[in-house]
């Protein structure tokens, strides 16, 4: 099993959550703020078997831009849509 903890840009938020939830892929949301530019951003965690990653991978990919954004007083700046780690998982339970 894998943990997929993906930090994305609050704008596209709701779409991916709406995109997992048509394949049934269930998140949890946690309102994160961070990074370069101190924004806001949504970090989901979805617990997935194996095979699943490079499925909600692709759906994150697809469902999120990577935006120029201006700093406070500072240069525009390229800023992701999505940053994504996956880690090993011992165990997962839904009650």
């Amino acid at each position: 099993m894998k943990l997929i903890i993906a930090v994305v840009q609050n704008d596209d938020a709701n779409d991916v959550v709406d995109a997992l939830l048509e394949v049934e892929f269930r998140t949890t949301r946690l309102a994160s703020t961070g990074g370069f530019l101190r924004r806001g951003h949504t970090t989901m965690m979805i617990g997935v078997e194996d095979p699943q990653v490079d499925v909600v991978i692709d759906i994150i990919r697809q469902k999120t831009h990577s935006r120029s954004q201006r700093s406070e007083g500072g240069p525009t700046v390229q800023v992701a849509g999505a940053t994504i780690f996956v880690l090993d998982l011992e165990s997962y339970e839904r009650l």
